[in-house]
């Protein structure tokens, strides 16, 4: 068994598990900013308005989740290009 391909394997795991782990984070941190977003609107504007603001959070959050995934596969897809 080579040490180095062994060591290449077991980073790329990590980074792999850290990157979802942080994605994760990042959602649950959304979630919340969403709840307090939802009741802020809900205090000071009406239903419709409350809707949309919740509707245009989760559009702009999920893209910011989407960048920040689609960000670190272009990189370990550049990296294993770069390794093989």
């Amino acid at each position: 068994m080579d040490v180095k391909l062994f060591f290449e394997a077991f980073w790329d795991e990590i980074i792999k598990v850290t990157t979802a782990f942080v994605t994760w984070g990042l959602g649950v941190v959304f979630m919340i900013l969403y709840c307090f977003f939802l009741v802020w609107l809900q205090k000071t504007f009406g239903l419709y308005l409350t809707i949309v603001g919740a509707l245009f959070f989760l559009t702009v959050a999920f893209f910011l989740i989407d960048l920040w995934w689609s960000y670190n596969r272009f990189k370990h897809i550049k990296r294993m290009k770069d390794i093989g």
